[in-house]
């Protein structure tokens, strides 16, 4: 099988929700993230999505949460692929800074044991 992914994968795990139509909301953990979309795991298994539907992701950083338009491109047994369509360079910033922060917390969190 050939792999199109363009970007390095990172591990890292965010619970993220995906709005794919106004009736299909689902709640979730990311598992793979790259610059330019992710893997998302959701909560519940009866997930009604296609290769290729449209919809938000949403990802909270911090005290804000931020919105972006993404694609689905694969589907699995354990969830989907989605690629950012929109504003990846703003996708990529907040998941770099919610990765540094991440590992902030596990350092500061180690220092008071």
């Amino acid at each position: 099988m050939t792999d199109y992914r363009d970007k390095e994968r990172y591990t890292h795990n965010k619970n993220l929700r995906l709005q794919l139509s106004e009736d299909r909301t689902y709640y979730g953990s990311s598992r793979d993230v790259s610059l330019t979309g992710l893997f998302f795991i959701p909560e519940q298994h009866d997930i009604e999505a296609v290769i290729g539907d449209r919809g938000t992701l949403y990802l909270r950083s911090g005290e804000e949460t931020h919105s972006f338009a993404c694609q689905v491109v694969r589907k699995t047994l354990d969830g989907l692929a989605l690629h950012i369509t929109d504003h990846p360079a703003k996708f990529g910033m907040a998941i770099s800074h919610d990765v540094f922060h991440s590992m902030l917390n596990r350092m500061r969190d180690k220092e008071q044991e």
